[in-house]
């Protein structure tokens, strides 16, 4: 994976533990692929997807930067080498909602995610005392994740911004990163 930088090799991995979500890992909600009415597999989990519309299946789940981040576009230049950096990302989840409660079904994707999340915050290195979130090896790498925190989330049924029930996630990496070597 030489080729692939380090905050898109971060995103597929967040994408993939969000796949994970399926009622046989012990979840609530299924966000594993499936095969759509045309036989073509279809993904429910999606890196940088902003807008899912009306015909597209229940539930989805896209994980994207905010519009504007004040740290990311205005932080001062580093002074070291390598300096943590607080990486701001929002987990958006769009379920087909209930007509009589309809954030019912986003407030079950919700706690399923933020489940998921949980567990790889939790999750330690190879020695299993360091933390490891999404398994990037720990303190030993070049560009590495040292903590992951989520927010409570907000929930939201169909409005101008979707025609579904959604949820928004706020999600924060805490990430080391040596910009000489973007693909280490």
């Amino acid at each position: 994976m030489a080729d692939i930088p380090f905050r898109t090799r971060v995103l597929t991995a967040l994408t993939a533990a969000l796949e994970e979500i399926t009622p046989g890992n012990g979840y609530i909600t299924d966000l594993s692929e499936f095969n759509a009415p045309d036989g073509q597999p279809m993904k429910r989990v999606y890196r940088g997807r902003g807008f899912f519309g009306a015909s597209d299946p229940c539930p989805m789940v896209a994980v994207l930067e905010p519009p504007e981040d004040a740290e990311a576009v205005a932080a001062q230049p580093a002074l070291a080498r390598t300096t943590p950096f607080n990486w701001r990302l929002i987990v958006q989840g769009d379920v087909q909602d209930d007509k009589a409660n309809p954030t019912d079904p986003a407030y079950a994707l919700l706690a399923d995610v933020r489940r998921r999340l949980a567990m790889e915050r939790e999750r330690k290195d190879e020695s299993g005392k360091l933390p490891d979130p999404l398994g990037f090896g720990g303190r030993r790498e070049k560009n590495r994740i040292e903590e992951l925190s989520f927010g409570a989330g907000i929930v939201r049924p169909p409005d101008e911004i979707s025609a579904k029930a959604y949820f928004w996630l706020g999600v924060t990496l805490k990430t080391i990163e040596d910009p000489l070597f973007p693909f280490a």
